[in-house]
């Protein structure tokens, strides 16, 4: 019984605030319903499809369709959403601060005394279902700032503030949109520019930009795109008639700008003419877009930069364009030394040598890339490549091929290598290189390191990781330096002098010197003929590191040169091919007096 009564007087609580809760949702605050009975129009403006305004001048009309507003008379043009969102806004927020309700016997005189009864400034809209309201400014009131008003058909006057009058005394002109365009810049496929200096034509292919005029030729898509945003931007300073007069200089113009937009047929054009006269004009020139009814003054900060455009400013000035994760293997082909073959391997590089696969430096790879991937042009040389000679190009010191490849076949493509691009680079002169890209006919300087840069020789890829020993294992260690020698050797009792036992080793420096051997690492492998006449050859310190391993000894010897200026030192492994450098910290390590 208990039970059946608490779930009853559950229900009747839940149904209690279910009330509430609808009640409240569906009732006006006291705030809520002040302003209400203070608006002076009740029509919400996102339904708002027609607007007519009557001033002094001539009679304004706009409509609103696809959700895009435009001026219908005394010109049709698009109309400048800012400004009737504006109005729009005032509209919605008209309240009045008083009202005067008038007796229809008194209707004809005081609708006159206060000027509403015909006004000369009104506004009328409509919404898309038909529904009217036509509002008619009056005089001021005695109140400073405020005005009568009344709506078309009542007989009650209400006493407002005075902004709506100023928005509603707008010339056509300032309802006009002032942007130039409204095409989008992502729109735009194709760009025309022509002056009497020649012709600049760009096209966009995929997300990238091409000159196809007067030279084919990769565009940087940041300045084709500056370009286009200077003038799809551009403000409107002045609007003139549509039809142009002898001075405004449109029958002959000074340049014409083709911009081509995706899904139409005709480009829009846009001619430019000469500048308007007056001390004030001076830095603006006439102008005319063909699809708008207009002559229109701009400024020339938004038309200098087309106007000033030639092919080499737009050019791209990467060296080339290549995305990484398409690239599955690089060639480097140089003069007189073997291929160098790198290939991707799952998520790190190997070298391929025939059918062997060679562990190297898995960062030189993607650096590589990257150094080319971010390499700029200083000059574009020769837009025609007919003097090879003259740059080294016909028989280049160096060529890199970048590939992609499949290991299959599909439907788009057959099993192999597919090369992407090849760099071919030439000679050297001070600071600047000579490049070509094989497929193109443009002969390029480059800065000179990038060149250097390139790995050539096998020995440069090799890990930087020159050795790792446990330090557990090594049971002695030789060091000769400067035509003498001292051997150390591990005891139980530690490290012992194996020539002078009264001596006693610095135990801190035996391990800072073991530490730094048994992690041992290199900046960079050199290539043999960067080793030169004071190279590891030249030997200055030897260490001989014996090691102790499932009681097999085995020995390594490191051997330091001389330094290759502040780079480092020259230095060999018995172990390995090739030289590296070692860094002066490590050196300075290994230099350690031993003796306490």
């Amino acid at each position: 019984m208990r039970t059946r009564t608490t779930l009853s007087l559950a229900v009747v609580a839940a149904s209690f605030v279910t009330y509430i809760l609808f009640v409240e949702r569906h009732t006006l605050s006291t705030q809520e319903k002040a302003d209400t009975a203070a608006r002076v129009i009740n029509i919400e403006p996102g339904k708002i499809t027609s607007i007519f305004i009557q001033n002094a001048g001539s009679p304004i009309e706009l409509h609103k369709k696809d959700g895009v507003w435009r001026l219908k008379h005394p010109i049709e043009d698009r109309a400048d959403d800012l400004v009737v969102s504006q109005l729009l806004s005032t509209l919605e927020s008209l309240q009045h601060n008083s009202k005067i309700d008038v007796p229809a016997a008194q209707e004809k005189d005081r609708l006159k005394e206060f000027g509403v009864a015909d006004s000369e400034l009104r506004i009328k809209v409509r919404t898309e279902s038909g529904k009217e309201a036509e509002l008619l400014l009056g005089k001021d009131s005695a109140i400073e700032g405020k005005q009568y008003i009344r709506q078309q058909g009542a007989n009650t006057v209400f006493v407002i503030n005075g902004n709506l009058r100023s928005q509603l005394a707008k010339k056509p002109e300032e309802f006009r949109d002032k942007r130039l365009s409204d095409i989008q810049l992502q729109q735009v496929h194709r760009l025309g520019i022509k002056t009497p200096d020649g012709e600049l034509e760009l096209e966009r292919k995929s997300s990238h930009w091409e000159i196809v005029k007067p030279l084919r030729a990769r565009a940087a898509d940041q300045k084709v795109n500056d370009l286009l945003a200077s003038i799809l931007t551009a403000k409107v300073a002045q609007f003139y008639p549509e039809t142009p007069t002898p001075e405004q200089g449109l029958g002959e113009p000074r340049a014409t700008i083709s911009i081509h937009v995706e899904g139409d047929k005709e480009p829009i054009t846009l001619k430019i003419g000469s500048a308007p006269l007056g001390e004030v004009n001076k830095d603006h020139s006439f102008a005319r877009l063909l699809n708008r009814p207009a002559v229109t003054v701009l400024s020339n900060l938004a038309l200098d930069p087309l106007l000033k455009a030639r092919p080499n400013d737009v050019r791209d000035r990467k060296l080339v364009r290549v995305e990484s994760d398409i690239v599955d293997r690089i060639t480097i082909e140089s003069v007189r030394r073997p291929k160098i073959v790198l290939i991707r391997k799952g998520e790190g590089w190997i070298q391929k040598e025939g059918d062997k696969e060679v562990r190297i430096n898995e960062a030189i790879p993607p650096r590589l890339l990257a150094n080319i991937q971010s390499a700029e042009v200083t000059n574009f040389v020769s837009d025609v490549a007919s003097d090879l000679a003259k740059y080294g190009l016909e028989h280049p010191q160096m060529k890199v091929t970048f590939s992609s490849y499949a290991s299959e076949n599909t439907a788009e493509t057959h099993a192999g290598e597919r090369p992407i691009l090849a760099i071919c680079f030439g000679n050297v002169e001070g600071d600047t290189g000579y490049a070509k890209i094989e497929d193109e006919p443009f002969i390029l300087a480059t800065p000179r390191n990038l060149l250097q840069s390139l790995p050539y020789h096998s020995a440069q890829l090799q890990p930087l990781g020159i050795l790792k020993i446990k330090p557990e294992t090594v049971s002695s260690l030789e060091i000769m330096a400067e035509g003498s020698a001292l051997k150390l050797e591990k005891k139980e009792s530690g490290w012992k002098f194996a020539t002078d036992a009264r001596a006693v080793p610095d135990e801190a420096a035996v391990r800072a010197i073991l530490g730094t051997l048994c992690t041992l690492h290199t900046s960079r492998w050199l290539a043999p003929e960067e080793s030169g006449e004071q190279g590891a050859d030249q030997a200055t310190t030897t260490f001989n590191i014996t090691i102790n391993a499932a009681d097999k000894n085995s020995t390594v010897t490191l051997t330091i040169g001389r330094p290759l200026g502040n780079e480092g030192f020259y230095s060999k492994l018995s172990t390995n091919e090739g030289t590296f450098l070692l860094s002066t910290a490590d050196h300075t390590t290994l230099s350690r007096r031993l003796t306490k």
